[in-house]
């Protein structure tokens, strides 16, 4: 009898993991900046504190304190730039490429979607209907910030928070033995995982974010989504089954080449 693999959930984060959002910040920040008088940053310092710190962090970095009706009204008009960018017909924001192939193997396949961010929960339905994602993902493994509850709260403490949620919500639904993989694109995803002892896997769109996860001490980084499924199925198949496998004859690898190890990720 063959053994049968484990309940797996994959939890990603959203912005510059699952969706190419990072520009739209960025623009609406420097929009803001330059509509209240205050020196605009270099758009790639902007985009790389995104997952990383919180929008009052990302401020205080590049404008300094505020008081605090300047600061709530420089936050209210960067998410109302922010949302009213995603529909504007000139505005054109896309997936990372392989995404939607990745997820939908992933759901035949049998795995369980979910959602973590620090993107506010209506920014975060928004982003799911504009690129048409929403039907992939299970709304009960599905977390976002809310600005009330949520706010003074450090990034990275909230998606550790978001994924404690999720995981005690997963293993009452799928059990103990449940297997569960967090996909990010930061230091603060990596973060997060590691603090409730998840198998993670940092997505890196080009070479300067691979050089900033890895410096945060990820190992596993993927560049591209059309390895996600053969990466998490590394996870949720079993180890064996009760019967022995048939004898096969050893593969005889390259010279200089060492096989991989079996149950790695695939290398970037």
């Amino acid at each position: 009898m063959t053994a049968q693999a484990p309940k797996a959930l994959v939890v990603f984060d959203l912005v510059a993991t699952l969706t190419d959002a990072g520009p739209r910040y960025v623009r609406a920040f420097a929009d803001v900046c330059t509509a209240q008088g205050y020196p605009v940053p270099p758009d790639e310092d902007i985009l790389d504190m995104l997952g990383n710190k919180s929008l009052p962090d990302i401020m205080r970095h590049f404008i300094g304190e505020l008081p605090e009706e300047a600061r709530k009204t420089f936050m209210q008009d960067c998410n109302n730039t922010c949302d009213a960018l995603l529909h504007r017909p000139d505005w054109k924001e896309r997936l990372f490429p392989h995404v939607r192939e990745a997820v939908e193997t992933l759901g035949l396949m049998g795995v369980t979607l979910g959602i973590y961010t620090g993107t506010r929960e209506d920014a975060l339905a928004d982003q799911l209907d504009y690129h048409d994602l929403g039907a992939f993902f299970d709304p009960r493994y599905i977390r976002g910030k809310d600005n009330l509850r949520d706010a003074g709260v450090k990034t990275a403490d909230l998606k550790a928070a978001q994924l404690a949620d999720i995981v005690a919500a997963f293993r009452r639904d799928a059990g103990d033995h449940a297997v569960i993989v967090v996909i990010g694109d930061s230091a603060a995803d990596a973060a997060a995982a590691a603090q409730q002892g998840l198998d993670f896997a940092g997505f890196a769109a080009d070479d300067h974010k691979k050089a900033q996860i890895e410096a945060a001490g990820v190992q596993h980084i993927m560049r591209d989504f059309a390895d996600l499924p053969d990466f998490v199925m590394r996870f949720v198949r079993p180890a064996g089954n009760d019967n022995p496998p048939p004898a096969q004859k050893p593969e005889i690898a390259p010279q200089g080449a060492a096989r991989p190890r079996a149950g790695s990720p695939p290398r970037p």
